[in-house]
């Protein structure tokens, strides 16, 4: 039993040892060791984050430039159709007015034919389209019966809006008198110049006592495509 406690005793003797050369000296001179504190966990970055991409606002289409028309120079034939397509009726008193007569077309300006208008009795036209800003309607070659009854009215229509009387051409039995033996001052006067061009038009046309009358529709020969 001598022994057994002898052997304990030693024990003990090593375990203070241990504890004043561990605690108690290191705690005297402030040698202690540093405490290890748990590490905290480092952020985790996903392997893709989703973002808001920024979209460009929306670019207006720059308008095209409408190119200038241009025409190979052969005349168009304006044909007669049926008066009830623009809602016209012959029984329904027609406007009669008289129209002064034009004045001279400047001798600098030379015209080429677009269009025709061809017949002897009334009748209306069909659309034509006129795609040039200036255009002239020459209603010099018409042909009376006879001087004292003749009569020839050309109502120049907007196609659009058919209650618009862009022009009327009046010629009466006066004015065939007067222009009888007059072919070139016919040519001269009785012609009328639109600046409205651009448009569809059609022509309505009352005649009386003619033998033919043949309507040229004429544009500035620059816009001819040469």
């Amino acid at each position: 039993m001598a022994e057994q406690k002898d052997f304990v005793y030693v024990i003990l003797a090593i375990v203070v040892v241990l504890v004043i050369a561990l605690v108690v000296k290191p705690a005297m001179t402030g040698e202690l060791p540093p405490l290890r504190t748990p590490r905290e966990p480092e952020p985790v970055t996903p392997a893709w984050t989703p973002t808001h991409a920024p979209t460009a606002p929306p670019t207006t289409p720059t308008p095209t430039p409408t190119p200038t028309p241009t025409w190979d120079g052969k005349p168009k034939k304006i044909g007669f159709v049926d008066p009830a397509t623009y809602h016209i009726s012959f029984d329904e008193s027609r406007p009669n007015i008289t129209t002064p007569q034009p004045t001279a077309v400047p001798a600098t300006t030379k015209w080429v034919t677009y269009a025709t208008i061809d017949g002897r009795g009334s009748g209306t036209t069909g659309i034509v389209t006129i795609p040039f800003p200036i255009w002239r309607l020459d209603y010099s070659d018409i042909t009376p019966m006879n001087d004292e009854f003749p009569l020839f009215n050309c109502q120049v229509m907007d196609a659009h809006d058919p209650n618009r009387f862009v022009h009327i051409v009046t010629l009466n039995s006066a004015y065939f008198r007067a222009m009888k033996d007059k072919p070139e001052l016919r040519k001269e006067q009785w012609v009328k110049v639109f600046y409205e061009g651009c448009r569809d038009y059609y022509f309505v046309i009352n005649a009386r006592c003619l033998k033919a009358y043949h309507l040229k529709i004429q544009v500035p020969e620059t816009y001819v495509d040469t």
